[in-house]
């Protein structure tokens, strides 16, 4: 049968229940719980066992007649008057305790509801020892109320007079009786902390709290919460705590607290990881850790940081892993996966007794091991509360690195930007320079300069590689050079290096920009590294097919070299071209004699002039595309259909177009490659007349004095064939005492000049341009293809205003 206490007993979950199970428990005296009809103790205290010498279960084993064998009739007369009054007090009894001792004692006993039943509640006291018991229940129930920690009783002088075992082992005591009679001093690091803290703290208020360092055997220190309250008697009960494991979580929190500035602080994913590694070493005390992150091209966690314990561990177990695919299990359930071996396990390898591997986000796993001791639920709790730290400062880490590259984008176009517009202010500068009557040796001085200065670069020079037998010689013509920041000393070091002249002539061979780089020790003092790296850059100088030389630069900033600052050293190369080109041109303008040469070869319109009788006069031409040029002309014949038929059989003519026909002349315009008033222009040298007539075509050009004729011949001998030069003669420069046009735009159309004007102000002619001839023409509502051709013809009248013969 059940004696679980039932609703409306004296034990329960009530309060008056629970203050019942107070007093039964906590009273100075021996109590039991008496089950009459049955002859059976249901229930006794510690007090009435120590009183009967039984211990609680052997107690429980007993009944009435056991306890009072020699006077069980007088107990029995005292139930039946408790049972018929409720309550009874009997002085007459006494106990037989298990030594065979008779004590006498006081019993006052009470009939109650127990277990549904009427039960018997005796109170039990020795009235031979009263005084002894009441001192020796108070000091038990002080004790008692400390629950699980460590009891002393001190006297006056802070002796110990009774401990516990939690006490004693606090001090590393096994047995509470081996600290009985040490006093205060012995027992704690601050000896004098009794008497002047301790005592008038307890004298004044009653009660002293605080934390003490323990002094233990092995002469460890060991922090300790103790409360001291004094007695009636004049001594005093110490309750003392071991809170070294909560000081051991406190540090381990500040260093996660200290850590988690330092995590946020970090520049990248890698720099976060080895920061968590270092913190769980260091702040939670554990040697193996590693941190795995993903990698989404490989598809799986890879280790990013590792201890050096680890490190070691993976070494010397070449097979172990660090248990990767417990790492892979909590990364995709994203949630802890512990895993621990039995010390005493023979079978197992597993170098490490426990591990936790805690998910970090979408970012991977942080895993810790501990070689000898299982972690606890505190140690995992702890990892996962640094593990959110770690998280929060990875998902910082990405958002930065997304910033920094954001800016450095940003600045690198910035910088492109900058370079951009300080080509296009050179550009500028070059074609205002042919305005201005400037040579082309100072437009190359000027443009050397102009880059030396510039932030991109610390050098600039023009140089030419020459032909024929001495093909490796490179010749500087303009060059602006600071030394600081490269190996040489002084200027034509640089420029005559192996470095430089290679540089030339590669670009000189490629036809297309160089870039080289290189790294040396510095010599130079002034220099501001120790080890260096110049990086230098050239470009082709031409116009067309014409070649002048090439454009070199160096320097070390980065910015000076990116492919923008490609292509503007690449335009600055073409617009240098174009600016010799012009200064030639002007030359043989300004030259008061001139050289005309007159030339003949094949071409279609020879053979057409054969076939059909008829005389071909070249009118005009404009740039049509890479290297073709549609030009204009007058043939004396006047079927259309017939001439396009003849020249469409030559490859060399791309397209024949009628512009009118008037009677027996037709006017043309035929689109060729390598037209030869194209040829002549890009090679600086004018045009007078071209004509094709009778089988032959003839061409007159006019060229300086002192100019090589087998230039102008190769120019030519490129696209036609059976180039022959059948005259040459001094002639008076043609236009040379002719002023400039003070209205240079006065031939333009009302047409030509809105395309024109409309072109400049959408930044056709700006580097890089503004807008696209295709966004300039539909803005107009006209066709790319009339657009440029509105273009050249407005360009044709500008420049033949300055440079033309007639």
């Amino acid at each position: 049968m059940s004696d679980a206490p039932e609703s409306g007993s004296v034990t329960g979950d009530d309060p008056e229940s629970a203050v019942f199970e107070q007093l039964f428990e906590h009273t100075p005296d021996a109590v039991l719980v008496i089950d009459t009809e049955a002859n059976r103790i249901l229930r006794c205290n510690d007090q009435a066992c120590e009183l009967l010498g039984y211990d609680r279960d052997h107690l429980l084993s007993l009944g009435p007649p056991d306890i009072h064998p020699h006077d069980y009739d007088v107990f029995e007369s005292f139930v039946k008057r408790v049972n018929d009054r409720g309550s009874g007090f009997t002085a007459e009894l006494s106990c037989h305790t298990r030594d065979g001792d008779i004590v006498p004692v006081d019993v006052t006993a009470t009939a109650v509801q127990f277990g549904g039943a009427d039960r018997i509640l005796a109170i039990v006291r020795d009235a031979s020892t009263r005084t002894e018991q009441e001192r020796e229940l108070r000091r038990r129930s002080a004790a008692m109320a400390a629950a699980d920690d460590g009891i002393a009783v001190l006297d006056a002088d802070g002796v110990v007079v009774h401990a516990n075992a939690a006490y004693a082992s606090l001090f590393g005591y096994n047995n509470p009786d081996a600290i009985v009679g040490r006093c205060w001093d012995e027992l704690y690091a601050a000896p004098d902390r009794f008497e002047l803290d301790c005592r008038p703290t307890v004298v004044d208020s009653g009660e002293w709290r605080g934390e003490l360092t323990a002094s233990r055997t092995n002469g460890d220190d060991l922090p300790v919460r103790a409360s001291v309250t004094s007695l009636e008697d004049g001594e005093f009960v110490c309750v003392a705590r071991d809170v070294s494991t909560e000081r051991r979580r406190e540090r381990r929190l500040t260093g996660v607290t200290e850590a988690s500035g330092e995590l946020l602080a970090a520049a990248d994913r890698d720099d976060v990881s080895r920061t968590a590694i270092r913190t769980v070493v260091d702040a939670l005390g554990h040697e193996v850790a590693c941190v795995r992150l993903y990698d989404p091209d490989t598809n799986e966690l890879v280790r990013t940081a590792t201890s050096d314990a680890a490190a070691a561990l993976v070494k010397q177990a070449v097979a172990y892993d660090l248990k990767s695919s417990n790492a892979g299990a909590a990364y995709r359930s994203k949630e802890t996966v512990r895993n621990e071996s039995r010390a005493d396990d023979a079978y197992t390898d597993d170098p490490c007794r426990a591990e936790a591997h805690v998910p970090l986000g979408e970012f991977g796993v942080l895993s810790v091991f501990d070689r000898e001791e299982p972690l606890t639920d505190g140690d995992v709790q702890l990892i996962e509360l640094f593990a959110g730290v770690v998280r929060s400062a990875l998902t910082r880490a990405e958002r930065d690195e997304r910033l920094r590259s954001r800016q450095n984008q940003l600045e690198r176009r910035r910088e492109e930007l900058t370079a951009a517009d300080r080509f296009n202010s050179l550009v500028t500068e070059v074609i205002r320079s042919v305005l201005r009557v400037t040579s082309g040796a100072a437009v190359k001085q000027s443009i050397c300069e102009d880059l030396a200065k510039s932030s991109l670069y610390e050098a600039a020079w023009i140089a030419t590689v020459e032909t024929g037998d001495d093909a490796d010689a490179v010749t500087i013509d303009s060059s602006s050079v600071a030394t600081d920041s490269f190996s040489e000393t002084n200027a034509e070091s640089l420029l005559t290096s192996p470095f430089a002249r290679q540089l030339v002539r590669q670009a000189s061979e490629k036809d297309a920009a160089v870039v080289q780089r290189r790294r040396f020790e510095s010599a130079n003092e002034t220099a501001p590294n120790d080890d260096m790296e110049s990086i230098a850059a050239a470009v082709p100088v031409a116009c067309g097919r014409q070649r002048f030389g090439v454009l070199a630069v160096a320097g070390t900033e980065e910015s000076g070299f990116s492919e923008t600052a490609q292509s503007g050293l690449e335009l600055l190369g073409e617009t240098l071209g174009f600016a010799i080109i012009a200064d030639r041109r002007r030359n043989t303008l300004i030259e008061s004699d001139a050289v005309e040469l007159e030339f003949s070869f094949a071409s279609p319109l020879a053979d057409l002039s054969a076939a059909f009788g008829c005389r071909c006069d070249h009118l005009g031409s404009v740039v049509d595309g890479d290297d073709t040029h549609a030009y204009e002309t007058r043939i004396t014949h006047g079927d259309f259909d017939e001439i396009q038929a003849f020249l469409n059989k030559y490859p060399e003519i791309r397209e024949c177009r009628l512009v009118e026909c008037r009677g027996e002349t037709c006017l043309v315009e035929v689109t060729v490659a390598g037209a030869p008033p194209g040829l002549l222009a890009e090679a600086g040298f004018g045009l007078v007349s071209l004509h094709a007539s009778n089988g032959e075509t003839r061409l007159i050009a006019e060229v300086p004095s002192d100019e090589d004729v087998t230039r102008v011949v190769d120019a030519l001998s490129e696209y036609w064939d059976n180039v022959e030069l059948v005259a040459k003669r001094q002639t008076p420069t043609r236009g040379a005492d002719l002023p400039i046009p003070p209205d240079s735009a006065a031939g333009l159309t009302d047409r030509q000049r809105s395309v024109l004007e409309t072109a400049y102000e959408k930044g056709y002619y700006d580097w890089p341009r503004d807008h696209t001839a295709e966004e300039i023409a539909e803005s107009l509502d006209i066709a790319s293809s009339t657009l440029h051709q509105h273009l050249r013809a407005a360009e044709h009248v500008l420049v033949s205003s300055y440079v033309d013969d007639e």
